[in-house]
């Protein structure tokens, strides 16, 4: 493989662990991550210097940073096609949201498991949103929930990410760290601001 692969930040193996993949790091600066079953290849790193060759194995690839066109142009060649884009968000737990008020009907649960805490808010007995945080050694890193269909989807996902809020600041973490979907990224809460980007690409 060609290119040059800056050295990856310590939540990059964390965002492999908070989706329930495998993470390996087969060269410097990249991170390849698996299914449980050993499937779904993965590769994520900063987008490299062109020319650079995605794995043979590869199914997924997710850049970090400001685009490279030559390497974009290059994986276009090959097959590769953009499938989305999300942003890093930072914050400090002092900084952001930590108190939602639900509606009446609704209730809020917490579970530890092995990689990361859930949280999850249900409306009369049904989950309508349900969110993870992974602990690192310095920051919280979380994923935008998960909704299935709320009656209200920005209470519900401002209640989970509170709640995290909440709970890294109990905890002395410094840093929130939260990947969002670009659309909720471009309106950022008070507290959030963004670091960097990520690009996901597939074949086909």
């Amino acid at each position: 493989m060609s290119g040059t692969r800056r050295e990856l930040p310590v939540w990059a193996e964390a965002y492999a662990l908070l989706r329930d993949r495998i993470a390996t790091f087969p060269t410097p600066g990249e991170i390849r991550s698996v299914n449980h079953d050993g499937e779904d290849v993965e590769i994520l790193g900063y987008w490299p210097d062109a020319p650079w060759t995605a794995p043979a194995d590869a199914q997924r690839l997710v850049f970090l940073g400001p685009v490279n066109e030559r390497t974009a142009e290059s994986l276009q060649s090959a097959g590769w096609k953009e499938t989305a884009k999300m942003s890093l968000l930072a914050g400090k737990p002092e900084d952001v949201e930590q108190v939602v008020k639900l509606p009446d009907t609704s209730a809020l649960f917490e579970a530890p498991m092995n990689d990361y805490d859930v949280v999850e808010v249900t409306d009369f007995d049904r989950p309508v949103a349900r969110g993870r945080m992974h602990y690192g050694p310095s920051f919280g890193l979380l994923t935008d929930p998960d909704l299935y269909a709320p009656t209200d989807p920005d209470t519900a996902r401002r209640a989970i990410l509170a709640n995290f809020a909440g709970a890294a600041y109990g905890h002395g973490i410094p840093w929130l760290l939260l990947v969002a979907s670009s659309e909720n990224a471009g309106t950022l809460a008070e507290g959030w601001s963004k670091a960097t980007d990520l690009s996901f690409w597939q074949q086909g």
